[in-house]
């Protein structure tokens, strides 16, 4: 996976935020090995030829380690996404923000989700 240099820098001194980041890097890199991290300021992306994972880390809340974002078709529903944003109004895409609070929480539905919003970039960028 190319970029990997770059996610470490990326998080500078959030030890805690890096480890949690290898867990999701090495699972991502199980189904889809070609995908590539790339930084843009203050947003970390997976991606393919189409982002499908971002990760910002928070301003001010110590309590999270660093935020993801996920793109579906799908309406999810759960108490684990802290926000849901329609990006454009009446479309079938919605983006997630999940707060990641520890390595932990990258679970079974965390996963899950990740590898909808991979098969979900797929669809819109084949």
């Amino acid at each position: 996976m190319s970029g990997e240099d770059k996610a470490v820098g990326f998080f500078g001194d959030h030890i805690d935020s890096l480890k949690a980041f290898e867990c999701l890097k090495l699972y991502i890199n199980d189904f889809c090995p070609d995908a590539v991290i790339s930084v843009q300021g203050s947003l970390l992306a997976f991606r393919t030829a189409a982002g499908f994972a971002y990760i910002s880390l928070p301003a001010d809340d110590g309590s999270v380690l660093f935020n993801l974002a996920l793109t579906n078709r799908k309406k999810l529903t759960s108490s684990r996404i802290e926000k849901t944003v329609q990006p454009v109004p009446g479309s079938h895409s919605f983006v997630y923000h999940i707060g990641i609070r520890s390595a932990e929480d990258i679970d079974s539905e965390i996963k899950g989700w990740i590898r909808q919003s991979y098969e979900y970039s797929k669809l819109n960028y084949a």
